[in-house]
């Protein structure tokens, strides 16, 4: 794309209509955009940004430290607008998460974020688990996790939190590294002293694993979910469920969109859920689209970081991870375009791949710096902040946990 088409482009999505971008997914959008509002005749005025140096950084460890967290959702009736958060803020939270930090033996170590889902209160549930249901165990397939959320739905039902929480602690596989941090964020509406285990019990048990407990009301002040969070050691946060994030167009939006979408084809599948692990990226790209240019470009960004790793089914991540990942492969596991290659062939293949996506990685890390200098100052210009939600109040309590192991942000 030409710098005249990208500028225009840039401007026309800004003035019109970036909800293109969101209903026809990333690349789509940006394609019909191009086809339908070519070059114009004068280009746009310069929109000045400021550019922000990297500050220098200490030796990376390749040794990665865990963050654990399980997610709680109330999925009985009228917590839609709970579910959309999740929706929508997960690109930024895990984001976030993954700008964790820890200088150990004068190395920064990054960190490896594991998700796992539950849903509760939902009347389609049995009965006799408490209407809880794990939806997925820990993973760092965020793609996955994007599927799962987009599957869920509400229905009435009886709200056991303090049982939901015991699940979590007692069925999932905890890390056993004193350093790891370990949540378990719980969001609902109703009364949290409904179900047979008590509030207290819950966080006992949790609080007996090193797991922190975050409580996320939907709603105004409510004293039994206000009287949980003492037992838990924590804050308690009220969100408005159903307070939509607010967008404010940035003149990096359209790039970072197609840089995003040019991400998806350094990808190189492998394995018998390779050519899935595709198809469910690109329907990651295309739900967040969906829901806003707001989430999409924050999925483009956070696509660019260290937390988004798919060795389990991407070659590039596996010989990322393991230099000798080529070596120990099998012929049939790989693509058919690297099959029956040499092993300085397939080599050659995967560091060309993975030096595209470095540098495409690096583009999205400049645009993003300064996107987020035109926005703090868009902010700072109109005055406002942006109301708590899901996503800042996991944030709150997660910074507190992690300074009191050592982790900075």
């Amino acid at each position: 794309m030409s710098n005249t088409v990208r500028s225009t482009l840039g401007r026309w999505l800004r003035r019109h209509s970036l909800t293109l971008v969101a209903t026809l997914g990333g690349a789509a959008g940006v394609a019909i955009a191009v086809g339908k509002y070519g070059p114009s005749a004068s280009p746009p005025a310069a929109v000045a940004s400021a550019t922000i140096a990297a500050p220098a950084e200490m030796p990376r460890d390749t040794v990665v430290d865990t963050v654990q967290i399980a997610l709680v959702l109330d999925t009985s009736s009228s917590m839609d607008g709970l579910i959309n958060q999740a929706r929508s803020h997960l690109w930024k939270m895990v984001d976030d998460m993954g700008k964790i930090t820890r200088v150990v033996d004068g190395k920064t170590r990054g960190v490896k974020i594991e998700l796992a889902l539950f849903e509760y209160g939902n009347d389609t549930l049995s009965q006799q688990s408490g209407y809880i249901r794990q939806v997925m165990p820990f993973s760092t397939d965020l793609d996955q996790v994007s599927e799962k959320l987009e599957a869920l739905f509400t229905n009435g039902g009886s709200e056991f939190a303090g049982q939901a929480i015991q699940t979590a602690v007692t069925s999932l596989a905890w890390s056993n590294d004193p350093a790891a941090l370990r949540f378990v964020f719980i969001a609902g509406n109703e009364s949290f002293d409904q179900g047979p285990i008590a509030a207290s019990a819950a966080m006992e048990l949790a609080a007996g694993k090193d797991i922190a407990v975050q409580l996320i009301h939907c709603g105004s002040d409510d004293q039994s979910w206000t009287a949980a969070a003492v037992l838990a050691k924590s804050d308690l946060t009220n969100i408005d469920q159903n307070k939509v994030a607010q967008h404010i167009p940035a003149p990096q939006d359209a790039e970072i969109l197609q840089l995003g979408s040019e991400l998806n084809r350094t990808y190189v599948a492998y394995g018998a859920q390779g050519q899935a692990s595709v198809a469910r990226q690109a329907a990651a790209d295309m739900s967040s689209a969906k829901m806003s240019a707001k989430v999409a470009i924050e999925r483009s960004q956070m696509k660019a970081k260290r937390a988004y790793k798919n060795e389990n089914w991407d070659i590039v991540d596996a010989v990322d991870k393991d230099a000798r990942w080529l070596e120990k492969a099998k012929d049939t596991d790989l693509p058919a375009d690297m099959q029956g290659k040499s092993l300085e062939e397939k080599q050659a293949f995967v560091a060309q791949k993975a030096a595209e996506r470095a540098a495409l990685k690096a583009k999205i890390a400049k645009l993003e710096a300064e996107r987020q200098a035109f926005i703090d100052a868009e902010k700072a210009k109109l005055g406002t902040a942006d109301a708590p939600s899901l996503e800042s109040e996991m944030m709150k309590s997660t910074k507190k946990a992690a300074a009191k192991k050592g982790y900075k942000f």
